[in-house]
């Protein structure tokens, strides 16, 4: 093992930055392929590659068919309720020995061939690549050092280091550079200590971020103006059932790891936009039905009240539209792999649309 004193300190703070930029360029290498056999049909999403990878191995799969009509999907990471973010970085698989050769060799490459590239940098990455290659650390800082990229373990373990999600925009999405990538063993945990090392948690975090829930497209019936003292029949062009998101990390040697979240629509209620009105149900909270619809159509012939709609008393000659407000409130649920489940609880989902309303003054309506 060579040991290097003097400039450490700042060549080591250099290789890490080196190291960030091998990882981020590296975002969508899996170790292997994650398989989802116990997720039949389920529809894949991601911001890495059209196999849904999300980075570095995470895999983000719909068990529910998340497809709806209407206004389409709404995302609850997006919900103006939420102030949550999902994690902007994490400690995971990143590449096995021989990938990893070829990502620090390629790093150093383009490092050394960069116009202008400064001779500190080019040391920084000559230091970063002994590091794994001829077993070189920093004097006193007590880094594992490797020879030749552990190619004598392939197959039988994976480097794991600083994964930056691919869709955070934070600042904080560089805390996870300070640590070096290290070896992990198939079927090992990174030692007990590691900052930032992925968990469930994390994993149901990037679930609900990639979770769509249908929005709110409001039907009025009468189409068009509304009239004074007549029901106006309310109804939303989507299916309100739950929607599941998986998001999976596949652990070379051990089982998967992974966190299912299941948003469950809970509430749609209804705001006419003015106090002279009668809302239905009088709770002003229209019932989901059991196919997930929200409210009914207007009939020929019907009678009695909407399942879910309102009686303007006042026309908006003089006032100018109201605005029929709907928020849809949607719980969020979370399990792990480890058993974990709601700890920490995510945060519900809440969707508003408002729909303009012109009311007549007239006591008669072709339906």
């Amino acid at each position: 093992m060579t040991t290097t004193s003097g400039p450490a300190t700042g060549l080591r703070r250099a290789a890490l930055g080196a190291a960030t930029a091998i990882l981020v360029t590296a975002a969508t290498a899996t170790v292997a392929a994650p398989a989802f056999a116990d997720v039949p049909g389920g529809k894949t999403s991601g911001s890495g590659d059209d196999k849904g990878n999300l980075s570095a191995g995470v895999q983000v799969t719909y068990p529910t068919d998340t497809s709806t009509k209407g206004s389409g999907g709404h995302s609850l990471g997006a919900a103006d309720n939420v102030t949550w973010t999902p994690p902007p970085c994490w400690i995971g698989p990143v590449a096995g020995p021989a990938e990893f050769k070829k990502m620090v060799e390629k790093q150093v490459k383009e490092t050394n061939e960069y116009p202008g590239q400064a001779n500190y940098a080019m040391q920084a990455m000559d230091e970063y690549k002994k590091h794994y290659s001829e077993g070189r650390t920093w004097s006193g800082n007590g880094e594992k050092a490797y020879k030749n990229f552990n190619l004598d373990q392939q197959g039988k373990g994976a480097f794991w280091g600083p994964v930056t999600n691919p869709n955070s925009d934070s600042p904080d999405r560089f805390d996870c550079n300070g640590t070096l990538p290290f070896w992990v063993p198939n079927g090992q945990r990174p030692p007990a200590g590691t900052p930032n090392v992925i968990t469930t948690e994390m994993l149901a975090r990037l679930a609900f971020a990639h979770t769509k829930v249908p929005g709110v497209d409001i039907r009025t019936n009468p189409v068009g103006t509304q009239t004074v003292n007549l029901p106006t029949w309310v109804t939303l062009n989507e299916n309100y059932a739950p929607v599941t998101v998986r998001a999976e990390l596949n652990i070379p040697g051990a089982q998967a790891m992974w966190a299912e979240t299941t948003a469950t629509p809970t509430s749609v209620h209804i705001d006419p936009g003015t106090s002279d009105a009668t809302v239905y149900p009088s709770s002003a909270e229209c019932p989901i039905g059991k196919g997930g619809q929200v409210g009914a159509p207007y009939t020929e012939g019907a009678t009695g009240n909407p399942p879910c709609g309102v009686t303007y008393r006042r026309s908006t000659q003089s006032t100018g539209a109201y605005d029929l407000n709907v928020t849809a409130t949607w719980k969020v649920s979370w399990r792990g792999s480890d058993g974990a489940a709601d700890n920490p609880p995510l945060p519900n989902g809440v969707i508003t649309q408002d729909h303009p309303v012109t009311v007549q003054e007239i006591q008669t309506v072709n339906r």
